[in-house]
C-alpha cells in the first residue's frame, strides 16, 4: 500500500475555494461554502483567512507558485529570464482558474494591477532581480538596478497576459506570449556600440 501525504488544513481549504470560484466565480464564493467543500468548520477558515479575498489573494499566490518554472544553472541569465518568463505567461494565461477570473471577474484582480503588489507579484520580482544579477554578471543582461528591470519585466509579462484573450481576434496566445518573450529578451539584451 502507498501512503499518501495527509493534506494540510490550508491546501484543502485552498483547493475547496479553486473549486468554489471555478464553479461561481470570485464574487459569489463564500466563506461558508469553501468551509463546507473543505469539510471544515468556518471557525477553521476563520482562523487562517479574516475573508474570502484573504483566501482568494491565498489561493493565487499558491497558484502562481506552482506555474513559476525551475531555473536551470547552465543557462546564461537573459537566456533563463526569458525562458521562464515565457512559460510561467504561458501557464497563467491557459490556467482554468486564472482564465475564470480575467473573464469573469477581473475587477478582483484590479488592486493587484492597478494599486499594491501582491505577494506572488513580490516573489516574482525578488526571483528575477536574482536572475538579473547573475545575468548582469556574465554580461547577458544589460546594467541598470535589477530590481527595476526585473518590476519592468513583470509589468510586461502581467500586461501579455492579462490582454492575451482581449487581442485573440488578432493574434493567438501563443503568439502574444512569443513576441512579448521577445520583447522581455530585447529589453535585457545588453546595448552594443
Amino acid at each position: 500500500m502507498v501512503d499518501v501525504p495527509e493534506r494540510s488544513v490550508e491546501d484543502t481549504v485552498l483547493d475547496a475555494a479553486r473549486s468554489c470560484i471555478l464553479e461561481y466565480g470570485v464574487k459569489r464564493t463564500t466563506l461558508a461554502e469553501i468551509a463546507r467543500r473543505a469539510k471544515v468548520s468556518r471557525p477553521t477558515v476563520y482562523r487562517r483567512w479574516a475573508d474570502t479575498r484573504a483566501v482568494v489573494s491565498s489561493l493565487l499566490t499558491r497558484e502562481i507558485g506552482a506555474l513559476i518554472p525551475s531555473f536551470d544553472a547552465t543557462a546564461s541569465g537573459r537566456d533563463q529570464i526569458v525562458a521562464a518568463v515565457g512559460v510561467a505567461a504561458d501557464r497563467i494565461r491557459i490556467h482554468p482558474l486564472f482564465v475564470k477570473i480575467l473573464r469573469s471577474d477581473s475587477d478582483v484582480l484590479a488592486t493587484y494591477i492597478l494599486h499594491r503588489l501582491g505577494t506572488s507579484q513580490s516573489l516574482i520580482i525578488e526571483a528575477l532581480t536574482g536572475l538579473i544579477v547573475a545575468g548582469q554578471r556574465d554580461s547577458t543582461v544589460r546594467a541598470g538596478d535589477p530590481a527595476v528591470l526585473a518590476t519592468l519585466v513583470l509589468l510586461m509579462v502581467q500586461s501579455a497576459v492579462q490582454s492575451a484573450e482581449m487581442v485573440s481576434g488578432r493574434v493567438s496566445g501563443v503568439e502574444v506570449i512569443r513576441e512579448m518573450a521577445w520583447a522581455v529578451d530585447s529589453y535585457l539584451r545588453p546595448h552594443t556600440a
